[in-house]
């Protein structure tokens, strides 16, 4: 005779035989891509990120940020923030001398990470704060990004690098 008491045991069983193949199902599906490739670019989106473009030019920011209508600015929930235009300039190297100086002559300039043909970047020293100031050379215009990392932010030093190495001319 089926008792009650022999259902809830056969239900029980059951239930653990399902988790135990749910479980080992899980185990052996194919692990999800962690960057994804964009085509056309030179760039590869990290998951839990998107890419958007404001006035000819792109950049990320994890997916948690919010961003303005005309999605220039982007607000992390920790503070951070970052801003984006696009300045029409006479040459790259005359520019990057103009910059360099307005900054430079400061002693501003915490860490300059790069000084190239492609891209200005540096760190402007600014506590509570970090400031990365960004121009990709776009031709006959830079894509100009200031990054403003708070110091109590839980944004890593890989994330900003990140986002600094996604701003650059949108595509066609």
């Amino acid at each position: 005779m089926v008792t009650r008491r022999h259902i809830v045991l056969a239900a029980a069983g059951a239930l653990a035989i399902a988790g135990f193949a749910t479980t080992v199902l899980d185990a052996q599906k194919p692990e999800r891509k962690r960057e994804v490739k964009l085509p056309g670019l030179d760039l590869s989106l990290k998951a839990g990120w998107k890419l958007l473009f404001h006035d000819g030019c792109r950049f990320a920011v994890p997916v948690s940020w919010r961003t303005d209508d005309n999605r220039r600015l982007a607000f992390g929930p920790d503070g951070s923030n970052f801003s984006l235009r696009k300045v029409y300039i006479p040459s790259w190297s005359a520019h990057k001398a103009k910059i360099l100086a307005a900054f430079g002559n400061r002693d501003r300039v915490r860490v300059l990470h790069e000084n190239d043909d492609r891209r200005l970047w540096f760190e402007i020293a600014d506590p509570p704060r970090v400031q990365h100031f960004v121009d990709v050379n776009a031709g006959q215009s830079v894509c100009n990004g200031i990054l403003e990392v708070r110091t109590a932010s839980s944004l890593t030093t890989e994330d900003a690098s990140r986002i600094v190495n996604s701003i650059g001319p949108a595509p066609p």
